[in-house]
């Protein structure tokens, strides 16, 4: 999958259409004819700044709005669960190994066969996606609109 950072019109809770700035875009690079929309990092404001689900704001020496980070603010509960879900199933499955009978030849070959297909979906879960040559994500939401206006 090659992705990109579009635009993108939607229904809201309330029935109206809204546009969403920041919108990744997931194509084939074969050419099939499948797009996904990943909407996780999209935002209302046309500067395409992602939102602040739990920053806290503060006003500076000037009045100015601080925004203050902090762990949970990049903190991804998803991610964590899986990760502690792989480690308890490769646990479970180590045990099982040790204790059924069986040859050891076949007891290695499966705890190999597991330790590399978890490394690859551990490798595949911290990889960011490849982006599309040519695409600017810094580009204005004007010149974004166009280029898809353009596309479509």
């Amino acid at each position: 999958m090659v992705v990109s950072r579009t635009n993108q019109q939607a229904i809201n809770q309330e029935g109206r259409p809204v546009q969403y700035y920041n919108v990744l875009m997931y194509e084939c690079p074969q050419g099939h004819p499948t797009t996904t929309f990943d909407f996780s990092q999209a935002s209302l404001d046309p500067a395409g700044r992602e939102r602040g689900f739990r920053m806290q704001v503060t006003a500076g020496p000037r009045g100015e709005a601080v925004v203050e980070e902090s762990f949970l603010d990049r903190f991804d509960l998803s991610w964590a669960i899986t990760v502690v879900g792989l480690a308890l199933g490769y646990l479970l499955f180590a045990w099982g190994l040790i204790v059924i009978p069986g040859p050891a030849t076949a007891k290695i070959v499966a705890a190999v066969a597991l330790t590399a297909s978890a490394f690859y979906i551990l490798a595949h879960m911290i990889a960011a996606p490849e982006t599309k040559a040519g695409a600017d994500d810094g580009a204005s939401p004007e010149a974004q609109a166009a280029d898809n206006g353009r596309a479509e």
